[in-house]
């Protein structure tokens, strides 16, 4: 080999030679090296310098003292170290140094140098696999192993030492493996090794072994039969598995598999799957059994699709399309017609799965035969529709489960539009405080119970208007669980019977209010009319008797000046009198809509005179209402008698000041007249304050009668009158109508 090949060789294998003079110190590279090292060819090195292996790191002080041991001992330095390059790459490097003598002294030390780099990284490689594969086996609860056929024994990994107590790397003869094995399993072992040699290939089996601590663990052995260039048997390569765990878990789930086939069957129910992409379809065996289908034909969508009841199929198809695309598979109940006539009704549920794309891949989910459930539920339907009463069925979360045509009729909604939806949908909001504790007590005392809330309950018809009802809840105990019962009687009849009742009542509560007030009135103005005309009456007889005792014209004459006095009085008294009683007796008195305004304007027109006399000021505030129907005189009469008492009843000593105000209260009326006048003492005179010809102050033109009237003629439209007064600051008249 001449020396080009060996510098290419040197090249591939990435080995470079150095040499250091002692006298120098200076270190002489070739071109390889300093490739190695990563510093320039011609680059100057000398020891303790500029030495790239005198750099600050724990490579550069191992090198410097095996170099120094060297020169001291002769002691070759042979070693593998990482290394930082000056651009910071970590190398791994060989390097191997000897020192050359002449005349027994040091004079030059030389040495190889090669980047081990990627052996090392190999080597890393090699040890993590090894170690994962150790991790693995042992997780995994398997060891792997060798058997030479020439001396009949295994080389085994260190985890089979774990799985079947032998020897980790150190040849073991098979019989001692085989005495490990479960009596009961010794035979069937070496008859299987034995008709795996004959066959040269290895058929895998499991066994029991009894484990050193006595316990007994199933272990599954595979392998592979290597055969040499004459087709020779030469080794077995396998691995032995403790599979007890898995063996647990299969006989577990075994046993629940049996137990999910008996449920199944039981509950006559069976669990699908459909993928969407290949539409291929796996059934249980019961849905095999429920569908009368032979076992393991090849199902397809189409298989179920034909078995669907022809009225149901749209249906049906409008459903699935439904699941796929909106990714949820809500329960429908349709029927399905067998090959043989059979009609059954079943019930699907179901879930669907989506891929990392949120497409649909597959549907998943059961299906259950519930025609004897269904029947029944169509018997008790019709019961329910036979019910006189309107009649509601609720479920569990207060769910409406069914409705009678009768609830459909009441409510206005159909059957469809309220199964499904929650009872508070028909139940006004208001009522959901109260209806809490009935709830609760009816759930904790299940009977027949006449719902009372102490007040009138109502349901909501479809179109917005609330139907008063009367409700009793029962219980009903079914395989579903409980359902609640809701009787449902409708009020509207009664109520309006009752309302007319009330009002019937009310209408004779007033008539005999007024009735009383009318007799009450009767004996007044009996004792009203008694007493004021018998002071008149008996001064006339008591004028007679002198007129027939005096002799002169002159006397007479004069005496029928008193004469005239006295008619004049009794006049006036029978015309109030006859007015008062007018008012008393117009029921219906003609209204129309007045102004407070317009009336207040004309009062002022009326008394002017007296208001400029006066200098009287008048305010008025009708903001709040200014108008009324009533009847037009008597309320000309209002304003002008209580405006004109404010002003007959002056005070004396200030601007007399008049305000009149209106204001509704609870949709009444009021009309207020307030005064700084007088004042009137109402706990002297308060009980005489409207009578006849009653007058609380030494006024001339005071006769007593404006207020009688005004009392009279707003009670005949069926309001009232109101006073509060204080002596010397004023009155306040206050009308209430009707």
């Amino acid at each position: 080999m001449d020396d080009t090949s060996a510098i290419t060789i040197r090249d591939m294998l990435r080995i470079g030679t150095w040499n250091l003079n002692i006298e120098t110190g200076i270190y002489t590279l070739d071109k390889v090296t300093c490739e190695v090292l990563g510093i320039p060819y011609d680059t100057v090195v000398k020891r303790g310098d500029n030495s790239p292996y005198n750099k600050p790191d724990a490579t550069t002080f191992l090198i410097e003292d095996g170099i120094e041991k060297l020169l001291e001992t002769g002691e070759h330095f042979d070693q593998e170290l990482e290394f930082k390059t000056p651009e910071g790459a970590v190398i791994w490097l060989h390097v191997i140094a000897t020192r050359k003598l002449e005349n027994e002294k040091c004079t030059a030390i030389a040495g190889i140098i090669q980047d081990i780099t990627k052996t090392k990284q190999t080597q890393e490689t090699f040890l993590r696999h090894n170690q994962l594969l150790k991790f693995a086996e042992h997780k995994a609860k398997l060891g792997h192993w060798n058997w030479d056929a020439n001396s009949d024994t295994l080389m085994c990994s260190e985890n089979m030492t774990y799985i079947v107590g032998v020897p980790a790397d150190a040849p073991v003869p098979l019989s001692v493996l085989i005495d490990k094995v479960h009596p009961e399993d010794r035979e069937f072992v070496r008859k299987q090794i034995a008709h795996n040699i004959k066959t040269k290939h290895y058929q895998s089996f499991n066994h029991r072994m009894v484990m050193p601590d006595g316990r007994v663990r199933i272990i599954q052995v595979s392998g592979d039969a290597i055969l040499d260039d004459d087709g020779n048997l030469t080794n077995i390569l396998g691995i032995s598995q403790d599979i007890t765990s898995y063996k647990t878990i299969e006989a577990e789930l075994t046993k629940k598999n049996e137990l999910l086939i008996f449920a199944e069957q039981k509950a006559l129910l069976g669990h699908w799957e459909l993928n969407t992409l290949t539409d291929e379809v796996y059934w249980s065996a019961n849905l095999y059994y429920l569908f009368k289908q032979e076992e393991n034909i090849k199902l397809e969508f189409n298989t179920y699709f034909e078995c669907v009841h022809p009225e149901d199929q749209a249906e049906v198809t409008a459903h699935f399309a439904q699941a796929i695309e909106q990714k949820h598979f809500d329960k429908i109940i349709h029927r399905i017609l067998l090959k043989d006539g059979t009609l059954k009704w079943i019930r699907l549920l179901g879930d669907v799965e989506v891929d990392e794309n949120g497409n649909t891949v597959k549907l998943a989910g059961t299906c259950q035969d519930i025609t004897e459930q269904q029947l029944q539920e169509i018997k008790f339907k019709g019961l329910v529709d036979s019910a006189p009463s309107a009649t509601i069925i609720v479920a569990s979360e207060n769910m409406i489960q069914m409705v009678n045509k009768q609830a459909e009729s009441l409510l206005g909604y159909t059957s469809e539009e309220l199964v499904g939806k929650s009872i508070n949908t028909l139940i006004p909001s208001r009522f959901d405080e109260i209806r809490a504790p009935h709830r609760e007590k009816f759930l904790n005392n299940m009977e027949v119970t006449i719902v009372d809330l102490g007040v009138d309950f109502y349901l909501t018809h479809k179109s917005g208007r609330e139907i008063p009802v009367e409700i009793t809840l029962g219980p009903l105990q079914t395989d579903e669980g409980l359902l609640i019962s809701m009787a449902v009687r409708d009020l509207t009849s009664s109520k309006i019977a009752e309302d007319k009742i009330l009002k019937a009542k009310e209408d004779l509560e007033i008539l005999t209010e007024e009735l009383t007030a009318q007799n009450n009135q009767l004996a007044d103005f009996t004792q009203i009319t008694s007493h004021n005309l018998r002071a008149p009456v008996s001064n006339l007889n008591s004028l007679v008797e002198i007129y027939k005792m005096m002799g002169s014209e002159e006397e007479r004459s004069e005496l029928f000046k008193k004469f005239e006095t006295v008619i004049s009085h009794l006049s006036l008294t029978l015309n109030t009198l006859i007015e008062a009683l007018s008012a008393k007796s117009h029921n219906s008195l003609e209204r129309s809509e007045l102004s407070f305004s317009n009336k207040l304007a004309k009062t002022k027109e009326i008394f002017s005179t007296e208001i400029e006399r006066t200098k009287a000021v008048i305010k008025s505030d009708f903001s709040a209402v200014n108008s009324i129907r009533y009847n037009r005189i008597y309320m000309e009469s209002i304003f002008q008698n209580l405006i004109g008492n404010a002003l007959k009843y002056k005070s004396p000593e200030r601007v007399p000041e008049i305000e009149i105000t209106s204001k509704l209260d609870n949709g009444k009326i009021i009309l207020s007249f307030k005064d700084n006048g007088l004042g009137i003492d109402l706990e002297k005179h308060g009980h005489k304050i409207f009578g006849l010809n009653k007058v609380f102050h030494n006024h001339p033109e005071a006769k007593g009668i404006g207020l009688f009237m005004t009392k009279t003629q707003i009670e005949a439209m069926g309001g009232k009158i109101t006073v509060t007064s204080k002596v010397n600051e004023g009155t306040t008249f206050s009308v209430h109508f009707i």
